[in-house]
């Protein structure tokens, strides 16, 4: 049970910071060139990738084997996990925002 909640922990970290370096690093870049935000899951997936590269992350060990295979199933968390965080984040906030 630990370890499964180590296992989301880290997860939920990882799509966090992916998140934090798109909507930092990348996001200003798309509107200031007027950019398609179309490729934004693209990068972010670029950078849960890297993120999972350099932790060595393996959300799923447990179940899979490979760990080649564990690791890019984890990017795909990581990465478009930060767009789910962000839209989830935003949805609450707008209401929380539109309710005052």
């Amino acid at each position: 049970m630990v370890d499964s909640v180590a296992t989301l922990t880290a997860a939920l970290f990882l799509a966090l910071v992916a998140n934090r370096l798109v909507e930092a690093l990348i996001v200003p870049i798309f509107e200031r060139f007027k950019v398609d935000r179309f490729w934004l899951l693209y990068i972010a997936w670029v950078v849960g990738a890297l993120l999972v590269a350099f932790t060595g992350a393996n959300l799923f060990s447990t179940y899979i084997p490979d760990p080649l295979v564990g690791q890019i199933l984890t990017a795909i968390v990581a990465g478009g996990g930060a767009n789910f965080l962000a839209d989830l984040f935003n949805d609450r906030l707008g209401k929380v925002t539109a309710a005052k």
